[in-house]
C-alpha cells in the first residue's frame, strides 16, 4: 500500500540512494540515466548528479520522433540544461514502429526500443539507471538490479517519489496527460500500427491537438488523451479527459479533432465503456495477463469506468490485443 514517507526520513533515504548508486555503479565503467523528462527519471537525473557529479554520467532519451509529444521533448532539452548534464538524443522511431505493428507493446518497446538501443549506443560495461517504481508495473513486477539495469526508485510508490522530489526540490514539468505516467503517445493507439501515416498519424496529431487546446484554456486535469481504436481500416477516437471539460471547451475540442482527415468517428468518454478487445491466443488463454491487460494498462488512461470483453484474435501477426470496438454503458 502506498504511503508518503514522513520526512525526517526523507534526508536517510536520500543518502542511502547515493550509497546504493555508487556501489552498482563501481563495476561498470560508464553510467547512463534513461531519461523521458517524466517524474521519476527526472529524479534518477539528480539523484546521479549528487552521486557522480555533473560530468560523471550521461543522460539519453531515444527519440521517438512525433510519438515523442512536443512538451516532452521541451521538458527534457529545459531540464538537462538546468542540471547542467551531457545528453543525446538517439534515434528509435523505425524501431518503435516495428514493434507496434504487432499491437500495443510497451514492455517490449521498454526493453527493446528504449534500454535496447541505449545499451547499443553505449556499448558493454554502460550501467543503465532507469526510473521504474511500484506504480507503474502494470500489475507485473521486476527485479530492481538485472544484468546492466538498475532501478534506484524500485521500491517507492509514485508518491513517495513526489515527496523525495519535493523535499530535494527537485523541477519537475509535466505534459498533462496523465497525474502519473506520460511521454510516448503510442500507448494510446490500442490496435496495430499498420500503417504509420494514417493509425500513427492519427494517434499524435490528436492527441497533440487535445493538449494543446487544454493548455490554451488553463484547463487543469488528471488524464488527458485520445485514444485510438477501431479496426485497422478506421480510426475510432475516444477522448478522454479528467474532469469532463463544459462547452465551449469541449465543443471545440470536438470540432478540431473531426476535422482531422485520418480520424473516421470522435467520441467523448463520458460514461462507463465496455471495450471489445481481440487478444492474442496466449494472451487470450492466460487469466491472470487479461486481468492485468484490464485493469493495469488500459483503465489508468480512461476517464470512466471500464470493461473488457475478451476475444481470441485470428490475427497471426497480432502479439498483443487490438481494441475493436465500444459499446456505451449508462
Amino acid at each position: 500500500m502506498s504511503a508518503v514517507p514522513e520526512k525526517a526520513t526523507l534526508p536517510l533515504l536520500f543518502e542511502q540512494f547515493l550509497r546504493e548508486l555508487r556501489e552498482v555503479a563501481s563495476s561498470f565503467r560508464r553510467v547512463v540515466v534513461a531519461f523521458s523528462g517524466g517524474v521519476d527519471s527526472t529524479l534518477v537525473l539528480f539523484l546521479a548528479r549528487e552521486a557522480f557529479g555533473k560530468r560523471g554520467f550521461v543522460a539519453s532519451t531515444v527519440d521517438w520522433g512525433p510519438y515523442l509529444p512536443k512538451k516532452a521533448r521541451e521538458n527534457i532539452l529545459f531540464l538537462v540544461r538546468y542540471f547542467g548534464v551531457e545528453h543525446v538524443f538517439i534515434p528509435g522511431q523505425n524501431l518503435i514502429e516495428d514493434i507496434a505493428r504487432g499491437g500495443p507493446s510497451c514492455n517490449l518497446c521498454t526493453k527493446k526500443a528504449k534500454l535496447g538501443r541505449i545499451r547499443e549506443y553505449f556499448g558493454d560495461g554502460t550501467l543503465i539507471l532507469g526510473g521504474a517504481n511500484k506504480s507503474d508495473s502494470w500489475g507485473q513486477r521486476g527485479v530492481k538490479f538485472l544484468g546492466d539495469t538498475f532501478s534506484p526508485l524500485f521500491d517507492l510508490y509514485k508518491e513517495e517519489v513526489f515527496a523525495l522530489a519535493s523535499f530535494l526540490c527537485v523541477p519537475l514539468r509535466r505534459i498533462g496527460e496523465h497525474a502519473v505516467r506520460e511521454g510516448c503517445f503510442l500507448k494510446h493507439l490500442l490496435k496495430p500500427l499498420v500503417v504509420p501515416s494514417f493509425h500513427g498519424r492519427a494517434v499524435v496529431e490528436s492527441n497533440e491537438i487535445l493538449l494543446r487546446l487544454l493548455e490554451e484554456a488553463g484547463y487543469e486535469r488528471s488524464i488527458a488523451n485520445v485514444t485510438i481504436i477501431g479496426p485497422l481500416r478506421e480510426n475510432i477516437a475516444l477522448v478522454n479527459v479528467k474532469p469532463l471539460p463544459e462547452e465551449p471547451l469541449r465543443s471545440a475540442i470536438e470540432k478540431a479533432l473531426s476535422s482531422l482527415s485520418t480520424l473516421g468517428k470522435v467520441v467523448w468518454v463520458d460514461a462507463p465503456l465496455k471495450l471489445i478487445v481481440r487478444a492474442n491466443p496466449g494472451q487470450y488463454r492466460n487469466e491472470l495477463s487479461l486481468i492485468a491487460l484490464e485493469r493495469g494498462r488500459l483503465q489508468p488512461d480512461f476517464a470512466f469506468p471500464i470493461r473488457c470483453v475478451f476475444m481470441p484474435s485470428t490475427n497471426r501477426r497480432l502479439r498483443t490485443f487490438h481494441v475493436v470496438d465500444f459499446v456505451k454503458e449508462r
